[in-house]
């Protein structure tokens, strides 16, 4: 019943015609349409992973675009040469209002995920999720989305924010794994000063924290735009490392308690 409720408020609100005012707390029956202002709670993520790849590759990608109830909006961009940036602003009650009715308009709720495994090339899924009422709504596909949707919503969402600045962490959880070293990749050389050494790191099977330019210099070769990059000890080992930086991460956990910094 709550599940039909929410969505006959939704079609309610839809038929409305959707006029937020300057206030962002809209007329008419937009009175009714609200989110959590939790900074801790999404409101709209659109995701995108492939299925396969190396695990430092998915757990240094980035959602390419999170919404949070307190109006914080992280995005990725790319630029000519593949290099990923993952930038940061806020977005207005207002742009939020509008931004969520342009996914209702859209017939968001009335989409069904796609059950047909993709038989060719790599899959990625990409997946939309709204909160709203109390209530989480996911839609996954692999390939086609009514209306070019997903493409459509996820430049909207990159363009919440009027003043957005780059994202650059100095702190997260860290992870290493062994790769064979491959001379086509793009290296960097692991510092022989670090608090550990990557074949530590990966011979533990365990992340650990780390604070300072390090972190922000993992998170940099991590941006690259291919997930090749291999880190060299002095040894010539290579491995692939990957930072999860709470607050931007797909699935960061907290910090340690005793860190100094978040991000």
């Amino acid at each position: 019943m709550r599940r039909v409720w929410v969505l006959l408020v939704l079609a309610a609100l839809t038929a409305c015609g959707g006029n937020a005012s300057e206030d962002g707390q809209g007329s008419g029956r937009l009175g009714l349409f609200d989110w959590k202002r939790d900074p801790q709670t999404i409101i709209v993520r659109l995701d995108s992973r492939p299925l396969e790849d190396s695990p430092a590759f998915l757990l240094n990608s980035i959602p390419p675009c999170t919404l949070w109830g307190d109006g914080r909006v992280v995005w990725s961009t790319a630029d000519q040469y593949g290099v990923e940036e993952i930038l940061e602003g806020r977005a207005s009650d207002a742009a939020i209002r509008a931004f969520l009715e342009d996914i209702i308009a859209r017939g968001f709720y009335d989409w069904e995920d796609e059950l047909v495994f993709p038989s060719d090339g790599t899959p990625v899924l990409e997946s939309i999720t709204v909160s709203l009422y109390d209530e989480v709504h996911t839609v996954r596909r692999y390939s086609y989305w009514p209306q070019n949707s997903f493409a459509l919503i996820l430049e909207k969402c990159q363009h919440l924010s009027e003043v957005p600045v780059r994202v650059l962490p100095t702190a997260g959880w860290v992870s290493a794994y062994r790769v064979p070293r491959d001379p086509a990749a793009p290296t960097w050389l692991w510092p022989s000063n670090a608090p550990f050494t990557l074949a530590e790191l990966a011979d533990s099977q365990q992340e650990r924290w780390l604070e300072g330019a390090l972190a922000t210099e993992i998170w940099l070769n991590a941006r690259e735009g291919r997930g090749d990059v291999q880190a060299i000890e002095r040894s010539g080992d290579a491995f692939q490392v990957a930072i999860v930086v709470p607050g931007y991460s797909r699935d960061a956990v907290a910090p340690p308690a005793a860190a100094t910094t978040g991000s």
